[in-house]
């Protein structure tokens, strides 16, 4: 699998982390169903090959559509390809999907939906233009004409959650929530309000994605150190509040997890993240 990130107009970037590809020629014989963990990221992904299956918990086999689009995720999600793998995406920074979509993002929670679902004539416009262009750069010039007509200043994400939201990206979600709503000089309800509509999750539960996802640094960085330090080093309480919290969100326990190969999930955790791309929120 070969995984490219590139940058977005400088109009987007605020809106936007980083247009994505991840290619394979064909499905590797060896693969098996992974784990594509919640990153406190919306991606709208175009799907140029064979399909993917998603596996669920009641052994339901769903074939994924060729345009979806992926809402915050509180647990993991299993997929699968079912072949060629040639996957064009946009991941949003947290709130940036807002004034696109324009209406609450935690109507997408927990969903993986067909973007012409929510988006109906621009779905199929889109879905149309992106298959058929011949390039990644035509890709990237029809996808950031159609973003910068459609940036709407009425639904522009709020500075309240844009500045919260930064600040809890650079903590790693290590810091109260009792001092971010002091900050932002409103009350904890409104704060939570104004998190759910534009983020799509709350921010003690943003939090808990950003310590998860530390981790996948946190382990590069000093797997020889024990699971202890790492949980200290992430702000858990104890190791056992680490991998409840872990299992949670990868479906299995650090050990197992990091003792195996994930040829695709890698490339969806933040430790594979250009820092910049995702602290111009701000």
């Amino acid at each position: 699998m070969h995984y490219r990130a590139i940058q977005p107009h400088p109009r987007l970037a605020k809106y936007i982390e980083c247009f994505w590809t991840l290619e394979g020629s064909s499905r590797p014989a060896s693969i098996s169903p992974e784990a594509i963990m919640p990153d406190g990221c919306i991606e709208l992904i175009f799907n140029l090959a064979d399909p993917f299956k998603r596996y669920h918990a009641n052994n339901k086999i769903e074939i994924q559509p060729a345009t979806l689009i992926a809402g915050q995720m509180q647990r993991f999600a299993m997929i699968e390809p079912t072949g060629g793998v040639k996957l064009f995406g946009i991941r949003f920074h947290p709130g940036g999907a807002y004034p696109f979509l324009q209406f609450p993002l935690s109507d997408l929670t927990d969903q993986i939906i067909n973007f012409e679902d929510i988006a109906n004539r621009l779905g199929r416009e889109l879905t149309e233009k992106i298959q058929t262009a011949r390039s990644l750069r035509e890709r990237l010039r029809i996808i950031e004409t159609v973003f910068l007509a459609r940036l709407d200043s009425r639904y522009e994400t709020c500075g309240t959650v844009r500045v919260v939201v930064a600040l809890m990206i650079q903590k790693d979600g290590m810091i109260p929530i009792e001092r971010l709503q002091k900050m932002a000089g409103i009350s904890e309800r409104q704060l939570e309000r104004q998190f759910q509509t534009q983020v799509g999750l709350t921010p003690k539960f943003f939090s808990r994605l950003l310590r998860f996802q530390k981790v996948f640094k946190a382990v590069t960085q000093n797997r020889n150190l024990g699971w202890s330090f790492i949980a200290s080093e992430c702000g858990y309480y104890d190791q056992a509040h680490f991998i409840h919290d872990f299992k949670a969100f990868s479906g299995q326990n650090p050990s197992a997890y990091f003792n195996e190969d994930h040829r695709m999930a890698e490339y969806f955790t933040r430790k594979n993240r250009m820092s910049d791309f995702y602290n111009t929120i701000a």
